[in-house]
Order: C-alpha cells, then sequence, then structure tokens
C-alpha cells in the first residue's frame, strides 16, 4: 500500500470513529489506529493487521474493555450514514441477520446455540445496510446489533413462551434506532 493509500484510510478512519465517546480521549485514538490497520488489510488477522505486538496487545485490550460498547463504536458510523442517507431521495434498507459459528473455539465464553440442535456454538449479527436506490451505491450500515440466543428454559409453558422475549424482535429494534423516515423520502426495507 503507497503512502496516499495510508492517508486515504487514516482519514476514513478518522472521520468514522474520531467523534466515538468512549469515556477517555485515548480509547478513541485507539479505534482510530485500530480502524487504520484494519482497513489497511481488511482480510488479515488482528494479530497480523498490527504493527507490532504492542499494537496487537493494546487491541486486544481496547476489545476486552467491557465499559466500552458495540454501540459506542459504531453509533458515529450510523449517523454518518443516515446523514448520507437522508440526502437521498430514495433510500434501499437491506437487512438479513447471520450468525458466527464459534463451535472450534471451545473456550469461548458467552456463546449460545445456532443453528438446528444445540452442537453449534455462537452469536448472530442482525445488521441494516443502506444504499442509494437510484446509483446503487453503498451508503454504509444504518444498524447492528449482535446477540445471543437464549435456551427456552426446560418445562416451559406455551402462555410462557409467549411472555419471553422473541428473536425477531431485533426487527422491530432496528428500524426504532433508525428513525423516522425524512418527509420527501422514501426509504425502502428488503430483509
Amino acid at each position: 500500500m503507497n503512502t496516499e493509500e495510508l492517508e486515504k484510510t487514516e482519514k476514513w478512519a478518522v472521520e468514522t470513529f474520531g467523534t466515538a465517546e468512549l469515556g477517555d480521549p485515548r480509547r478513541t485514538d485507539r479505534l482510530v489506529k485500530m480502524a487504520t490497520a484494519l482497513a489497511e488489510n481488511p482480510v488479515a488477522s488482528l494479530p497480523k493487521s498490527m504493527r507490532n505486538w504492542g499494537d496487537t496487545v493494546a487491541a486486544y485490550r481496547f476489545l476486552g474493555n467491557e465499559t466500552i460498547t458495540h454501540e459506542q463504536i459504531l453509533a458515529p458510523h450510523w449517523m454518518q450514514t443516515r446523514e448520507e442517507a437522508m440526502q437521498r431521495k430514495r433510500v434501499l434498507l437491506a437487512a438479513d441477520t447471520t450468525d458466527i459459528n464459534l463451535s472450534t473455539h471451545k473456550t469461548t465464553l458467552g456463546a449460545g446455540p445456532i443453528g438446528r440442535g444445540n452442537t453449534a456454538r455462537g452469536f448472530f449479527v442482525h445488521t441494516v445496510l443502506a444504499m442509494d436506490a437510484d446509483t446503487q451505491q453503498l451508503l454504509g450500515c444504518l444498524y447492528q446489533e449482535p446477540f445471543v440466543r437464549q435456551p427456552a428454559p426446560k418445562k416451559e409453558t406455551k402462555a410462557l413462551r409467549n411472555k419471553r422475549p422473541r428473536e425477531s424482535q431485533v426487527w422491530e429494534r432496528s428500524v426504532q434506532a433508525m428513525g423516522t423516515v425524512p418527509e420527501n423520502q422514501q426509504w425502502i426495507g428488503a430483509g
């Protein structure tokens, strides 16, 4: 990657994550540094993306920090995507839920059942992407929510099951999080 591409990648990372409210400006700086490194080689593992062992350890420490949430990291990007979408007449919203299979990572804590049966373990990520419906330009991610499937309690009655929160409610939460569609605009859902 040449110098111009590196500068462009760093500029993107600053514009995308530089306003993240993470409780300490050093955390935001770390996020921008990580995003830059990951964007330079998006298919590489985290250790291969970071420039040295110290940056790798710092990245794992950042990602393991329980005071930093998924929402805090992505909120600036969601706002930028919404602002961009508000400039378009018609926006296509492509939404889907993907399962992340961690079955081979036996020591991972907090995973839940995925797929059919109880053998596969992992979590789900519900994502809503925004695209200009006329030019087909991808605008960005408008919303994303990871969640772990909770197994049904043993001997659960139908009445109790009907009162329990449903996974499908993630679709409702995504619509609520995206907010009201601006006047004179058309946002088209596809999921």
